[in-house]
This record gives C-alpha cells, sequence and structure tokens, in this order.
C-alpha cells in the first residue's frame, strides 16, 4: 500500500507540529504558509521547540500548486476559519476529490465544506502551539487528535492517518461521530475571547474564582442552546458540559498545577491573535455560532455575544490582551 501525501495547508502552530511528527516517521509532507513564516521555511527549514523537537527542510509554498499532489494526497487544512474559503476555492479542481481534513475550531470548515460537495474529513484537535518566531513553532503540550468522516463515521483515510500520527508519537484515534467531538471542542473554545481580552494563560484560567464563574456563566448558555439545537457536545474527560460548569462553580482558589513559569505558560490562538495585531480573531465560529442559535431557539446569550463583539473590536483596533475584566465585561452584556 503507497504511504499517504500529506500537504499542510496553512502550516502555522498546529499545521508544523504535525507536519514535523509526520515528517520524523519518513512520511512525505509538504507545506502550504504565508509571509515571513513561508520565507524562513523555505530558507532555513521548520524547527520546532519543547515537547517536540528538530528541524525539517521540507517543501513550502504560498500555493499547493507548486506542491508535488496526487491522488494520495492527504490535505490538512489548519489555516484559520476565516481564510479557508478562499483558500479552498483557490484550489478547487486541485481539490475537489481529494479528502480535506479540518484540524481548526469550530464546525463552520466542515460544514461549508461538506456543503460545497467536497471529502470532508473532522479532527478534534486537543494541542497547544505557537509561532515563536518565523520558521520556529512552540508545542506547548497536548497531542489528542480524533479524526473521523463528517458528520459520522470513518474510512480507509481515517484509519490511514491515524497510524501515521500514533506513530509520530500523536494520540490519534478514530472518531466515529468526529461531528459531537467538534462541538465539544466549540465549548471549550467559548472561553478563548474571554483569556484574551483579560490576559490569561490557559494554566491560570481556573485560579481565580471570578473567573471560573464568568467563563461558566458563558458555558452554560451553549448548554442551554445546544439542548435546544438537541446539539450533542461531546467534552475531553469523564465531566460532561453541564458538570464543568458545576465544578467551574466551586468556591475558593485554585492553584496552578503544576506552578506555572514563563517556559510552561501557554495561551490560546485568540490571545496570540491579539497579541500579534493580526486584526482578525475567529470567536465569530466559537462564541458568535452560539449567539446565533440563540436567537434562532430564543435563548438569551448577552455573555457570548458581547465576547464576540468586544473581542473582534479589539482585533480591529489591534488593541493588546488585557483590555477588560469579568466586571467591565458583565456590565457591558447586561
Amino acid at each position: 500500500m503507497t504511504s499517504p501525501n500529506y500537504v499542510v495547508h496553512g502550516a502555522g502552530g498546529i499545521g508544523c507540529v504535525v507536519a514535523g511528527r509526520l515528517a520524523a516517521t519518513g512520511r512525505k509532507v509538504q507545506l502550504v504558509a504565508r509571509g515571513p513564516h513561508l520565507q524562513a521555511l523555505q530558507s532555513d527549514g521548520l524547527t520546532l521547540t519543547h515537547n517536540t523537537e528538530g528541524h525539517w527542510f521540507l517543501p513550502a509554498s504560498s500555493t499547493a500548486h507548486d506542491l508535488d499532489v496526487d491522488d494520495q494526497t492527504i490535505v490538512l487544512l489548519a489555516m484559520k476559519t476565516d481564510d479557508t474559503f478562499a483558500a479552498v476555492e483557490e484550489h478547487s479542481l486541485l481539490y475537489k476529490e481529494l479528502p480535506l481534513v479540518c484540524l481548526q475550531n469550530g464546525v463552520t470548515n466542515e460544514e461549508w465544506l461538506s456543503q460545497e460537495g467536497y471529502r470532508t474529513y473532522g479532527c478534534t484537535v486537543m494541542v497547544g502551539a505557537g509561532i515563536l518566531e518565523p520558521g520556529k513553532v512552540r508545542h506547548s503540550g497536548g497531542r489528542l487528535l480524533e479524526v473521523g468522516c463528517w458528520p459520522t463515521g470513518s474510512d480507509l483515510t481515517c484509519h490511514e492517518l491515524t497510524s501515521d500520527l500514533t506513530e509520530a508519537g500523536m494520540k490519534a484515534v478514530v472518531d466515529e461521530r468526529v461531528v459531537d467531538g467538534k462541538w465539544g471542542k466549540l465549548a471549550r473554545n467559548l472561553a478563548n475571547a474571554y483569556l484574551a481580552l483579560v490576559n490569561l494563560s490557559v494554566q491560570e484560567a481556573s485560579c481565580d474564582p471570578l473567573d471560573r464563574q464568568f467563563i461558566s456563566d458563558v458555558n452554560e448558555e451553549a448548554a442551554d442552546v445546544f439542548d435546544a439545537a438537541d446539539i450533542s457536545a461531546r467534552t475531553v474527560g469523564k465531566k460532561n458540559l453541564r458538570q464543568q460548569i458545576a465544578r467551574l462553580r466551586e468556591p475558593g482558589e485554585w492553584p496552578a498545577e503544576p506552578p506555572v513559569t514563563d517556559s510552561t505558560r501557554s495561551y490560546p490562538s485568540t490571545w496570540q491573535d491579539l497579541a500579534s495585531q493580526r486584526g482578525q480573531v475567529e470567536v465569530d465560529h466559537f462564541n458568535g455560532v452560539v449567539v446565533r442559535l440563540g436567537e434562532t431557539y430564543g435563548i438569551p446569550t448577552p455573555l457570548n455575544r458581547i465576547l464576540r463583539d468586544r473581542c473582534i473590536s479589539a482585533a480591529r483596533h489591534r488593541t493588546m490582551p488585557g483590555s477588560e475584566t469579568a466586571e467591565s465585561l458583565r456590565s457591558a452584556a447586561s
């Protein structure tokens, strides 16, 4: 059997971690990237640090039309959701018959691709990563990847991909109901806007009971609209979404375990987008989805709405993380 030929389209933090690990097993891996990061990949190669260490020279271009794409190619989409539509349309003839695996958060990518008739696969990603500088990516933690046909089922592509990812040291599994996992990850990502606006790391998000209360209230809005829409959101771990909400509402200070240092502290991609003054964030595909479901089913979602609106505004105005507090957000939402 011929090994898959991987094209990582959107080779940023997550995409580069997956690409480097697959390349380390001898798999054929090519990258689509842009800007100074692409230039560094082409001239100096890809360097991964922290939870993945290594250096690779991989074919990289601003378009997959310059790469070696054949009928054994599996395309791993890892760009920001708002960049997916134009990127796929630009490659529509090249990608039309190929499996497209969505490594992004949310469900927008899979829903759009399947509606457009592409061979669509979902992948729930529990991996933290970010670009330290062009060509250099920090893998901050996590190795879980759950892969399945969209919205349900599995096929040979799922099994080939998870087998290669497992060989590459990732915790990869085939998920027969990947749609449930992706909705569960969407719920988890609802806190990203809050962490970005108040300037909190992932490790410190649950320490202060005021932060936990805010996040639990955001999640409760989502749980209510999910129930109304009959959406099954499967969360990682033993607790379902309602149980996680109850846990967050328990009193007291929770120390970060293990203690957080500059080398272990990590931030969600939304925080990274504000900090890099990128001008765009993905929150309309997380909190915005909850808001629109709430409008459809007549359920108020004021906290998700204010997180979406304030975070989008902060991105547009190049406002750095830390412009809000829990109190200012609650006041604006009331």
